[in-house]
Parts: C-alpha cells; sequence; structure tokens
C-alpha cells in the first residue's frame, strides 16, 4: 500500500545523517558564494584594465611628437641625404 502524506506524518533520521546533511548544504552555499564572489572580483578587474587599455590605445593613437622633434627629424634626414651626396662626389673625385 501506498503510504499517505500529511500534516501528521512523521518519519526519523539519523542524527549523523542530519548534521552531515546541513554541514553539506552550509559547505555548499559557502562555496557557491566564495565563486561568486571570486568571478566577480575578477570581472571588474578585468574592466578596469579594459578601461586601461583603451586609455593607452588611445593615447598612443592621437600622440603626435612635439614641432620641435619632428623639425630636427626632418633636419637629420636632410643631413643624411647631403652627407650621402658628399660621400657619392668623394667617391667620384677619388675615380678621376
Amino acid at each position: 500500500m501506498a503510504a499517505k502524506l500529511n500534516e501528521g506524518s512523521e518519519f526519523t533520521i539519523p542524527l549523523k545523517n542530519l548534521i552531515a546533511l546541513i554541514a553539506f548544504t552550509g559547505v555548499s552555499v559557502w562555496g557557491y558564494f566564495g565563486i561568486t564572489e571570486r568571478l566577480a572580483f575578477l570581472e571588474h578587474e578585468q574592466k578596469m584594465h579594459w578601461e586601461e587599455i583603451v586609455e593607452n590605445d588611445t593615447w598612443i593613437d592621437e600622440f603626435e611628437p612635439p614641432k620641435s622633434v619632428q623639425e630636427t627629424v626632418v633636419d637629420v634626414a636632410e643631413l643624411k641625404t647631403q652627407i650621402r651626396l658628399l660621400k657619392h662626389r668623394i667617391e667620384q673625385l677619388e675615380k678621376e
């Protein structure tokens, strides 16, 4: 026969098993919230790093050296060209 469950139904469970179930539930809840907290922390940390990466990328894309540096680079390029021309002329004179 099937047992009928109602408000007056009783069942017994050994105390050792009840304590184990309560302990398991407590450890499971503690583990769940620990993992959830760690994930939230890592997501926040990732977001902060990503913002810094975007800022650095923007700075790199928009970087323009000062005018004095740009002028110096142009001057150095011109000097290199002049040095090559002078070397070429010297080689021509040596051949003659």
